[in-house]
């Protein structure tokens, strides 16, 4: 009896073990399947991303929106992540919030002009990041009006009684016309992490101008710092960042771009006026005026890729009427174009 108790206790004991061990089996394979599926996922995200990044450089003027897998996407200086998949870039351009959450990138091209187009500028974000317009300048009406329409965003053309909480992990408020923003009544919003809750103001015209970046402090609001845009496809830039931080690597990439295509016209404006000399002396003239304008550009961007000097920056924004007036005369007047 004791032997064949203790053949059922050990029948026993090997069943259990057995047991154990082919649910061990099959939950390692579950894990392993549900990492695979996971990292398949976020490389899916990744290679969309992509294709975004891909299609911005050929396309301007571009709205869509992209469905993804349900991850969050973060984005840094020249690198996208999801989760612990990550892609760096070299010198890319990609105005973001630092975090986009939910199953869908809205995402937007526009032209980097100087006057010619120097580069595209690719803009993302989600549906739930709130962006918030005051202001009743031309300049807030246009920016408003160039914003995707797919965009939860909201314009006032004065400051609003209260700001209703509608559930969002960002909000973004956009000020122009020198609002204070402390006279804005947050209401809800103050309970949102400090972080989540950011602003920027706007100085200046559609030309270029100033900005100051704020973050909400409890009840108030604490300056990040202050850069400059030129344009209004940089000064929306500004309007999809976070950050300082953020918005200037962009910016000093979109300059070293401009340097390097700058320098192509240059080179051909050089050309056509040493082809033209003795021929047409009214040609020669706005080559010769064009190539101070272009050297002009030339050195202020290359100063802006280190630092976004508002000096430099009105230079290339005056230098970029000039040219843009001449290559009207060069019309005019049928000479060949300097772009």
């Amino acid at each position: 009896m004791n032997k064949k108790a203790f053949e059922i206790q050990f029948n026993w004991i090997f069943v259990l073990i057995a047991g154990a061990v082919i649910l061990l089996f099959f939950t390692v394979i579950l894990v392993k399947q549900k990492n695979i599926s996971e990292i398949s996922a976020k490389n899916t995200v990744l290679k969309s991303i992509e294709l975004i990044i891909t299609s911005a450089s050929v396309t301007i003027d571009t709205t869509k929106i992209e469905n993804i897998p349900n991850l969050n996407v973060q984005v840094e200086c020249n690198r996208v992540s999801v989760g612990g998949v990550s892609k760096q870039y070299q010198s890319l351009i990609l105005f973001a919030p630092d975090t986009i959450m939910g199953g869908k990138l809205i995402w937007q091209t526009m032209p980097f002009n100087g006057p010619y187009r120097a580069t595209n500028l690719l803009y993302m974000t989600g549906p739930q990041v709130r962006y918030i317009l005051i202001g009743n300048s031309q300049l807030a009406r246009q920016i408003n009006k160039s914003l995707p329409s797919n965009l939860m965003k909201e314009f006032y053309e004065t400051i609003p009684i209260s700001i209703e909480d509608k559930n969002n992990y960002k909000v973004k408020f956009v000020v122009f016309d020198n609002i204070d923003l402390n006279k804005i009544n947050l209401g809800n919003l103050q309970n949102m992490q400090d972080s989540d809750v950011t602003a920027v103001r706007v100085d200046g015209d559609s030309s270029h101008g100033q900005i100051e970046f704020y973050e909400k402090n409890n009840f108030a609001w604490d300056s990040k710092g202050e850069s400059n845009y030129l344009g209004i496809s940089s000064l929306i830039g500004a309007v999809y960042s976070d950050t300082l931080e953020a918005y200037e690597c962009n910016m000093k990439a979109i300059f070293s771009k401009l340097t390097l295509v700058n320098s192509i016209y240059k080179s051909k404006t050089e050309e056509m006026r040493a082809e033209i000399s003795g021929k047409r002396q009214d040609c020669k003239n706005i080559y010769e005026n064009a190539l101070i304008q272009l050297t002009s550009i030339s050195r202020s961007s290359a100063k802006l890729e280190n630092s976004l000097d508002s000096n430099e920056i009105t230079k290339i924004s005056t230098a970029s009427r000039e040219l843009l007036d001449k290559n009207k005369e060069a019309q005019r007047l049928s000479c060949p174009l300097i772009y």
